[in-house]
């Protein structure tokens, strides 16, 4: 086996198994949705087809005399190299149909298809050899235009979305990679089993996939985190509360200043679970500590002594989603301590240990079945569980019993440089 079959032999192994792999992901990606799946099913079966023509065109150039089919093969790759860069127009802007893109890509495919009865672009002569036309160059002049489409459109989709200068910078990386494999094909042309530009817009196509994969997980996060502020927000303000304190301020009598301290508190308590669906920054301990004051304070003007808090802080100079701990302590209140005649006591304590955050919220409240209630109606839990998660990677465990009450465990993994909101 010569050098030139053995390596063009581990080329089109190593292309092949690409495109398979990149076919499997494309097809168990939960991300991305149909239509950009089926943008890139057509993307790769381009690529497949490019790479099959690049092997059977040398097969015929090399070991047969067949002209026709070499002129064939060979109007398929320079009609189906551009026809994949104007489907990567769909990419930056999915919602346009890019007419003009399409245009050429057909202008390129006619052109192309004379050489089976002219040699205005190209021809394969008596000795099975090609010939290059006065449009010789057509689909290399064709394929920079497109190129140039789609810098364009990175930098409108860049003024338009605002996005990362770092996207711009990785779409001129994988652009400058086909304009290196075309440049590779016109300096050493020489015959190999696949052309360098044909490499190119394979890899091309991965790493494009990748980048945008990365974007749409991340834009799909953001989502996510949105919905559970929202849901958060929604679950904090109940109306019943709401009613309860208002009915608690208008029974204060005789002290002025303890109903204005009570209206400061309740607005401020609303203003913060208000923000909270409105940002995506985390917030210092020490904020989420202010507003479960308030909130204490104002359960107290309703329940009285039936409310006990105590603070066991050993560490607080860290960061977490906002009412997240603000979230467990209305749970400990309202079905702990408060279901019991007597009341009862919660208690906050926070710790580093072990380079994790721990924060406890712990009440010895009626308790209940975890398995159960947390499943049926503890959608808030649920919900401070996935921003954890999401936000810092932190974990939330609910231990209970009945009749002995509830402990809530956050582990939030220590970062001791964080900017703070």
């Amino acid at each position: 086996m010569t050098k030139e079959v053995r390596y063009g032999t581990i080329i089109f192994a190593m292309l092949i198994g690409l495109i398979v792999g990149f076919t499997v992901v494309v097809i168990l990606d939960s991300y991305t949705s149909r239509k950009r799946k089926g943008i890139y099913a057509v993307i790769i079966a381009m690529n497949f087809v490019l790479v099959m023509q690049n092997l059977i065109e040398y097969y015929l150039a090399s070991y047969t005399n067949e002209i026709v089919w070499r002129t064939f093969f060979a109007v398929l790759g320079y009609s189906v190299r551009p026809a994949i860069l104007a489907l990567f127009a769909y990419l930056f802007s999915s919602k346009k149909k890019h007419v003009s893109a399409w245009c050429l890509v057909g202008v390129n495919a006619i052109l192309h298809s004379t050489a089976f009865y002219s040699h205005l672009v190209f021809w394969i002569d008596d000795n099975n050899s090609y010939q290059g036309g006065p449009l010789h160059y057509l689909c290399l002049i064709i394929s920079l235009i497109l190129l140039a489409y789609l810098i364009f459109l990175a930098f409108l989709r860049y003024r338009k979305e605002r996005i990362d200068t770092k996207e711009i910078i990785f779409h001129f990386f994988w652009i400058m990679i086909i304009i290196a494999g075309i440049v590779a094909d016109i300096l050493w042309n020489f015959d190999q089993w696949i052309d360098y530009v044909t490499i190119s817009v394979v890899i091309a196509c991965v790493f494009t996939y990748i980048w945008f994969h990365q974007r749409f997980v991340a834009d799909y996060e953001a989502a996510f985190l949105a919905e559970q502020r929202f849901n958060m927000m929604l679950s904090q303000i109940r109306p019943h509360f709401i009613y309860n304190s208002l009915s608690a301020i208008a029974e204060i009598e005789g002290v002025p200043e303890k109903a204005q301290k009570a209206i400061v508190d309740f607005s401020d308590y609303l203003r913060k679970n208000l923000d909270a669906m409105t940002t995506e920054a985390l917030v210092s301990f020490d904020k989420e500590l202010e507003h479960i004051k308030k909130y204490i304070d104002l359960e107290i003007l309703r329940f009285g002594e039936k409310v006990k808090v105590v603070f066991d802080l050993r560490f607080t100079d860290f960061m977490l989603p906002a009412l997240t701990v603000q979230m467990l302590v209305e749970n400990a209140v309202k079905h702990g301590i408060t279901e019991k005649y007597e009341g009862g006591t919660v208690t906050i304590s926070s710790k580093k240990d072990d380079g994790n955050v721990v924060v406890t919220v712990s009440d010895d409240g009626v308790g209940f079945d975890t398995e159960k209630e947390i499943a049926d109606n503890h959608i808030g839990i649920n919900n401070v569980r996935k921003r954890l998660e999401y936000s810092v990677g932190g974990t939330l465990d609910i231990v209970s019993e009945v009749g002995k009450g509830t402990t809530a465990t956050i582990v939030i993994p220590y970062v001791q440089k964080v900017k703070k909101s």
